[in-house]
């Protein structure tokens, strides 16, 4: 029963410090709209969720041209808030070399 109880204990712990941490184990995704801004992916969202959402970081699904290993998903760091009917826009690192299939945003 104690070692039940001490791996509870463990396991709790450990999903504590993961949300503190923000893992996006914790975090909703909210699928933006593809664009190109200067020659690189952009990924637009406008809330309409009817509450604020506080964004951590957008993922970008991207594609190789050619090569080995051609899938990859690019992620830029965000860290703010989207207001209710507010529409946000962010600019990725990957130029059209990539292929674009999809971008979300991973939000609380």
């Amino acid at each position: 029963m104690k070692t039940i109880f001490a791996v509870a204990m463990i396991a709790l712990s450990a999903t504590s410090f993961a949300a503190s941490k923000g893992s996006s184990l914790f975090l909703e995704s909210y699928y933006g709209k593809l664009s190109v801004v200067g020659g690189k992916y952009a990924c637009t969202l406008t809330n309409t969720t009817g509450a604020d959402l506080d964004v951590k970081r957008v993922e970008f699904a991207l594609e190789r041209r050619a090569g080995k290993n051609r899938d990859l998903v690019s992620t830029k760091s965000v860290n703010s808030v989207v207001y209710a009917n507010e529409t946000t826009t962010v600019v990725s690192n990957a130029s059209q070399a990539f292929i674009a299939h999809s971008c979300k945003f991973l939000a609380r």
